[in-house]
């Protein structure tokens, strides 16, 4: 067994598991992965979507993750300055890693918000590709609205090639429609809960598949 002399700075454990912890043991990092997914995104989105995290903490997240080789940033010229982020390869690689992470919590513990946790059914919405099994979803798209009063945030499921993904955008063509307010879909995503408060319009089939991507059993 390999030993450390008093006063000798502690060393990372040369192991698979030891070095890929290292690298993506922070939970923020995985979520940064997540939001990245559909595509390249502005910085300044990826911060709207991020509240819970500083400035300065999500700053030094990014260099960490360019450093690694997870994602790529490119500066354009512009007023204001803009940066928009990318997944690499070896970041994209790392989806499937976060489905598996999301399917453990929702077979063990998955439970309506607790009192320590900020809630956004976005969120949910972006991790809804990676509960899909590959194959398992037909093309088409579903629209994804939460309202808040008179204000609407759209987001369409697109699902094309045995493959889904999330955008952040509306979905004029889409053949089902889902919509409520943040307590309404917080209720049909958590267990136990269901789509009463939701309005669906369309094949009511696709709205509770979509539904069961989140479902504890």
């Amino acid at each position: 067994m390999p030993r450390r002399e008093f006063g000798e700075k502690p060393r990372r454990q040369w192991a698979p598991d030891a070095r890929a912890l290292n690298v993506v043991g922070d939970r923020w990092l995985m979520v940064i992965v997540r939001d990245l997914a559909a595509g390249p995104l502005r910085l300044d989105e990826l911060r709207r979507w991020l509240p819970g995290v500083s400035a300065g903490a999500l700053e030094a997240r990014l260099a960490k993750m360019a450093d690694e080789d997870l994602l790529v940033r490119r500066r354009f010229r512009s007023l204001p300055p803009r940066v928009d982020l990318e997944l690499t390869e070896r970041g994209r690689s790392l989806l499937p890693v976060i489905g598996e992470i999301a399917r453990w919590e929702l077979r063990t513990h998955w439970s309506r918000p607790r009192e320590d946790e900020w809630v956004d059914v976005a969120a949910c919405f972006r991790l809804a590709p990676f509960l899909s099994e590959p194959g398992a979803v037909h093309d088409g798209e579903l629209a994804l609205t939460i309202r808040d009063g008179e204000h609407e945030e759209h987001y369409a499921f697109v699902r094309s090639r045995g493959r889904a993904k999330v955008e952040h955008r509306e979905a004029p063509g889409a053949a089902t429609r889902m919509s409520g307010t943040q307590d309404d879909w917080v209720h049909a995503l958590s267990p136990d809960g269901g789509a009463n408060g939701l309005r669906i319009e369309g094949e009511p089939a696709a709205a509770t598949a979509f539904l069961g991507l989140f479902a504890t059993s």
